[in-house]
């Protein structure tokens, strides 16, 4: 089969044959239909402070089960599935907490940009059939903004403020309004996703002025109850900060790469609590996939280019120079 395989001592991404992969007896065999390149495959594959491991690598995949293990009773052959792309061990610490992504001792089914993948059968989340495969593998960036709002307490009536316009932005706009936010309200750089974050659920779009608290606490009708800063460049988690009011809760969803600089004093004399979600539990993950089968908009409108395996790793290249343009699905077999 074909693969993208990560090499971290160079910080090279190649696509490369292996053998077709068997399933063990407790194993399923996943043909993958769609991978969506996230902000991490980018930073994590280039020179940075935290980088892949070298190997196989993509998670935010959908597929079709093709062959099951002779020890599997929980899917057959045939069964459309997103995958949890952390295997968790169930007995340590952090597992009997319900925080698996944290997993002491996790595994990865981070198989994505490849052919087939091989995986347990708790990572294989059944897809209802009124999804497509691009719906199945938005699931796992969508679940991000359920998580990280649970993690927040938000509460029904609540006013929430969205600090970029990417796909982290969009996962929280999408559950702050089905989790019955007061008001959304997004601030963008860029326009031309104006649209996109309006039909996901989105009140109002502004243009990126961080200085204008008053323009933003206006459209919110209020000062928002949560920040969510989504754009991971370093100075954002300060503006989030000061767009916070007393007892705010600050959602550090971007993952900057770089050293921030705030000043915790002002997080003291507001009581802000300051966030770092990550991933997402395996419920979340469930939920975020029947929220999709009872929804009327489609999740794949997210989706802006499909490319082949091959062109992966030119792709990397240009949105590590500022490329991006929206959510980039790879299809292994185009």
């Amino acid at each position: 089969m074909k693969t993208a395989i990560y090499d971290a001592q160079n910080h090279r991404v190649s696509i490369e044959v292996l053998p077709d992969p068997r399933p063990g007896p407790g194993d399923l065999l996943v043909k993958v239909c769609r991978c969506g390149i996230c902000g991490s495959d980018v930073s994590m594959t280039m020179d940075s402070p935290f980088t892949f491991a070298s190997g196989q690598f993509g998670h935010e995949y959908s597929g079709e089960v093709i062959e099951v293990g002779r020890d599997v009773a929980s899917h057959k052959v045939g069964d459309r599935v997103a995958v949890v792309p952390t295997v968790p061990c169930g007995a340590c610490e952090n597992c009997r907490r319900g925080r698996t992504m944290l997993c002491l001792d996790r595994g990865s089914a981070s198989q994505g940009f490849g052919e087939y993948a091989v995986i347990p059968p708790k990572v294989a989340i059944h897809l209802p059939r009124s999804l497509s495969m691009a719906d199945g593998a938005l699931v796992e960036p969508m679940a991000c903004g359920l998580h990280a709002l649970n993690m927040a307490g938000f509460e029904r009536g609540e006013r929430v403020l969205v600090i970029g316009a990417g796909t982290m932005a969009l996962s929280v706009v999408f559950w702050a309004r089905r989790l019955g936010a007061g008001r959304v309200v997004v601030l963008s750089r860029s326009a031309h996703r104006a649209e996109q974050v309006m039909a996901m659920g989105a009140d109002r779009v502004l243009g990126f002025d961080p200085d204008d608290r008053a323009r933003v606490n206006e459209a919110l009708g209020g000062p928002p109850h949560v920040v969510a800063e989504c754009v991971g460049k370093a100075g954002m988690i300060g503006l989030a900060i000061d767009h916070a009011p007393a007892g705010a809760a600050v959602l550090a969803m971007g993952m900057c790469m770089h050293t921030e600089t705030i000043l915790p004093a002002l997080c003291t004399f507001k009581e802000v609590r300051l966030l770092f979600p990550f991933g997402y539990t395996i419920d979340e993950f469930a939920q975020t996939a029947r929220a999709f089968d009872s929804e009327t908009i489609s999740p794949d409108a997210m989706v802006t280019e499909v490319i082949a395996l091959d062109r992966l790793p030119a792709r990397l290249d240009a949105m590590r120079a500022g490329q991006g343009g929206g959510k980039v699905h790879v299809d292994p077999f185009a």
